[in-house]
């Protein structure tokens, strides 16, 4: 029977003998296996295998003793498969999804795959990277042209309507403003146009309010409504005399004509008209019949 019974970590029951032959039995709990180990006054003789242990392991993958293995002695198991490089080019090569504008060019034979963009913009007004423009670094094309001032005063009203004569709102368009302008403007001012032409004095003014009131109310026009006062020479047709005489009528002046000639009026009551001494020559007397 062992004198001695020595308690080593993660093993049991360890026991030495005083016989000559020193025997070290290390029993591992886990698995039940039984290492002996035989001395003899210090020196090691031996290793045995199992002594009386059961549900432990004898050999792996055919060795035994120390043993050190590595994944090529390892079987591969089919839900925990080894890395190759193969394995990775083909997982990546079914994950991979080609998009609007890519595309993949896979090479099995060197396992390369080659992603290829097409369309994409390479570079934006001579910028790459992180492109940030605004308008001063945009020209101008032909049909979205930039605000100007001068633009908005020559801007042609297209489709301007003048059918609402209505207050401008705050929410009315320039184009719908200017319509609305345009018509109380046309409206008001065909009031102004009739009031204007209106000559029945549609306000009512007396003379005294424009300063008349010594004024008769009378047409000075008619030579008849005039009673007293002196009217102008040009105020006088050309028929009548400052006088009030006209010309070539019975009792009144006679006019010369246009040539300084007497007018053809009668003269059979021209008598005894003076006749100077004839110097020679013959005398004719006219007469009407």
């Amino acid at each position: 029977m062992p004198d001695v019974i020595v308690t080593i970590p993660g093993a049991t029951n360890v026991t030495v003998d005083d016989a000559p032959a020193t025997s070290v039995v290390v029993i591992f709990p886990a698995s039940n296996y039984v290492v002996t180990t035989v001395i003899d006054r210090g020196i090691l003789f031996g290793v045995e295998g199992p002594q009386g242990a059961t549900g432990g392991v004898n050999t792996i993958n055919g060795q035994s003793g120390n043993v050190t293995l590595d994944t090529s002695e390892i079987p591969e198991n089919p839900s925990a498969l080894y890395f190759t490089n193969t394995r990775v080019y083909t997982k990546v090569k079914a994950a991979l999804i080609a998009g609007s504008n890519v595309s993949f060019t896979y090479n099995d034979a060197n396992q390369t795959i080659t992603i290829a963009a097409s369309g994409n913009v390479l570079s934006v007004n001579g910028q790459t990277g992180a492109v940030v423009l605004n308008t001063d670094n945009i020209n101008e094309g032909s049909t979205n042209l930039y605000f100007t001032a001068a633009r908005v005063r020559d801007a042609v009203l297209t489709g301007l309507s003048t059918a609402t004569n209505a207050i401008i709102s705050a929410t009315d368009s320039v184009l719908s403003a200017f319509g609305k302008l345009q018509a109380q403007i046309t409206a008001n001012l065909s009031t102004l146009s009739a009031h204007i032409a209106d000559t029945s004095n549609p306000h009512s003014v007396t003379k005294v309010q424009v300063g008349l009131g010594n004024v008769a109310n009378v047409d000075t026009t008619n030579a008849s409504n005039i009673s007293s006062g002196t009217l102008s020479d040009s105020r006088l047709s050309a028929n009548v005399t400052t006088q009030g005489n006209t010309f070539n009528t019975a009792n009144k002046l006679v006019q010369l004509d246009a040539s300084a000639k007497l007018p053809a009026v009668d003269g059979s009551q021209l008598t005894n008209l003076p006749v100077s001494p004839s110097t020679g020559g013959d005398l004719y007397l006219f007469y009407n019949y």
